[in-house]
C-alpha cells in the first residue's frame, strides 16, 4: 500500500496513524491478527473496528445504462457476455445495466470476453491520483495481467471520476483484469469525500433499505452507500469488459471470528451485498471476501453456493458471484493451519497447508475463488513461493499485497521475494494478458 506519511488504515485488513494524505511512495503495511501496522501505526487483534465489514455493496439510487445499452427497470433484464442476466428477485432499488460484453464466471473459470480463461496474476495498489498510471504501465511490464485498484475517497487526495477513469483506461490498455474495492483513511478530517465524489462524511452517508446504519462500527453498510453514486455506475458500467466489483470487503464478526455465529453472519451480509448490488443495477461479476479478514476459506467452502444462489445475474446459468481468500496462513504459530484444517479435514487435529487447501478445496469449488498472497511475518511469512507454485499447478488466480515504490512489498524475504514474485514463470511474468 503507498500512503503518505503516518500510515493508513482500510477494512480491517490493514492499519496504521492517519496524519497524510494518501500518495505514492509512502510506507505501509497490512495489519491481520494481532499483526503489523504501517509506518507511525500500531498492530490491532482480532475485534477491531472494520472498514468493510460485510463488505461493499451499492445504496439507495437510480440506474445507468452504458453506452449503447438501455435501462431497464426492476424485473426487466440485462445483457451479460454471452448470455441473459435477470434481475427479477433483486432489492428495487433500480433497473440493471444493460451495455456490453462482461468479464463472465464459469465454473471455476473467469473468462475475458473472448471466452479465454484467465488466470490472474497482479498485485493490489491504492490508486490516489491519475498520475498512478505510471504504476500500472510498471506493473504490466513484469508481465501482471491483472491488479485490484483500491479507490481513495477522501477529499485530501482530491481524486474525480475523471481520474479513476484514467486509471482504468491504463489498466484496460494493457489488457488487464482489475478488482475495484472503495477505500477510505482520513479520519481527521471525519473521513470527508472529495465533493466530486459525492462528497459527504463517510461514516454518515445514508445507508440503502435493507441495511444497517451506517457507522464506524457498521462500516460495511457505508460502502453499500457510495456504490449507489451514478459515477461509480457509468465507470463499472464503461469497463465492465474488464472489471469485477468487490462486493464483499475484509469481514469479521465482531465477537469471535472463528465461530460458526461468525460465519453465518458473514453469509447473510454476503446475501445482502449481492442482493443490493444487483438491485441498483450492477450486472458486473462481483467478488465476496471471505469471513474472519478474509483468512476462512471453510465459510466459502460451507456457504458459498447458497450465496451465489441468491444472485439475479446470471450467464449462461452460472450466478456471477466469486470470492476471495487471503492465503495468510504462514504464522509462526501455525494457528490457521490447525484452526482450518480441523474444519476442511473433519478432523479434531487435522492440519492443512495453505497451499494443500489450495489444491484439495479452492481449486476444487465450482466457482473461482482468488487467492490473496503477500510475505508479511505475521501473514504468509516464507509459504509465499509455495502458495504461487500451488495455484499455478491449480490454474487459480492470485494478488499481491502490494504495490509499492516500483516493486512488490516483501518485507520478509526483499529481493529473493520481489524477484520471485515478478520474474518466475508462476509469477507476473507468466501471466496471459486478456484477450480483449
Amino acid at each position: 500500500m503507498d500512503v503518505g506519511s503516518g500510515g493508513t488504515s482500510f477494512d480491517g485488513g490493514k492499519s496504521g496513524s492517519v496524519g497524510g494524505a494518501v500518495g505514492t511512495g509512502g510506507s505501509g503495511g497490512r495489519r491481520g491478527t494481532g499483526g503489523v501496522s504501517a509506518s507511525g501505526g500500531s498492530a490491532t487483534g482480532a475485534g477491531g473496528t472494520l472498514a468493510g465489514a460485510g463488505g461493499t455493496a451499492a445504496g439507495t439510487g437510480g440506474t445507468a445504462a452504458g453506452a449503447g445499452g438501455t435501462a431497464a427497470g426492476t424485473g426487466g433484464t440485462a445483457t451479460g457476455a454471452g448470455g441473459t442476466a435477470s434481475t427479477g428477485g433483486a432489492v428495487g432499488y433500480g433497473g440493471s445495466i444493460a451495455s456490453t460484453a462482461s468479464i463472465e464466471l464459469s465454473g471455476n473459470k473467469i473468462l475475458d470476453i473472448k471466452g479465454n480463461a484467465v488466470v490472474a496474476r497482479g498485485p493490489e495498489d491504492v490508486v490516489a491520483s491519475a498520475s498512478q498510471t505510471k504504476d500500472i504501465d510498471q506493473i504490466a511490464g513484469l508481465g501482471a495481467n491483472a491488479m485490484r485498484m483500491l479507490f481513495t475517497l477522501d477529499a485530501a487526495n482530491a481524486m474525480a471520476p475523471a481520474g479513476f477513469d484514467t486509471l482504468l483506461a491504463s489498466a484496460v490498455s494493457h489488457h488487464m483484469l482489475v478488482w475495484v474495492s472503495l477505500y477510505t483513511w482520513d479520519s481527521s478530517h471525519s473521513n470527508a469525500i472529495s465533493s466530486a465524489l459525492g462528497g459527504g462524511n463517510f461514516y454518515s452517508l445514508t445507508a440503502p433499505d435493507g441495511a444497517t446504519a451506517c457507522s464506524s462500527s457498521t462500516p460495511s453498510s457505508c460502502y453499500l452507500a457510495m456504490w449507489s453514486r451514478q459515477w461509480l455506475k457509468d465507470l463499472m458500467n464503461k469497463y465492465r469488459s474488464n472489471i469485477i466489483i468487490d462486493a464483499g470487503q475484509e469481514f469479521i464478526h465482531p465477537g469471535d471470528a472463528s465461530t460458526e455465529t461468525a460465519r453465518s453472519a458473514w453469509a447473510a451480509a454476503a446475501k445482502t451485498n449481492v442482493q443490493i448490488l444487483r438491485g441498483l443495477g450492477y450486472t458486473n461479476p462481483l467478488e465476496i471476501m471471505a469471513n474472519y479478514q478474509g483468512r476462512d476459506l471453510y465459510c466459502i467452502v460451507e456457504y458459498g453456493e447458497a450465496i451465489r444462489a441468491v444472485d439475479t445475474v446470471s450467464v449462461h446459468g452460472e450466478p456471477q458471484v466469486m470470492f476471495g481468500w487471503q492465503a495468510y496462513w504462514g504464522t509462526s504459530d501455525n494457528y490457521y493451519p490447525k484452526y482450518q484444517g480441523a474444519l476442511l479435514l473433519g478432523q479434531s487435529q487435522g492440519v492443512i497447508s495453505a497451499a494443500d487447501a489450495i489444491h484439495q478445496f479452492a481449486a476444487t469449488r465450482t466457482f473461482p475463488i482468488e487467492i490473496g498472497i503477500d510475505n508479511y511475518a505475521t501473514d504468509t511469512n516464507l509459504d509465499y513461493q509455495g502458495e504461487i507454485d500451488q495455484a499455478a499447478t491449480d490454474a487459480m488466480s492470485w494478488l499481491w499485497w502490494s504495490w509499492k515504490s516500483g516493486t512488490v512489498e516483501c518485507p520478509v524475504s526483499g529481493s529473493t521475494c520481489q524477484t520471485y514474485v515478478t520474474t518466475s514463470q508462476n509469477g507476473f511474468k507468466g501471466a496471459k494478458p486478456l484477450g480483449n
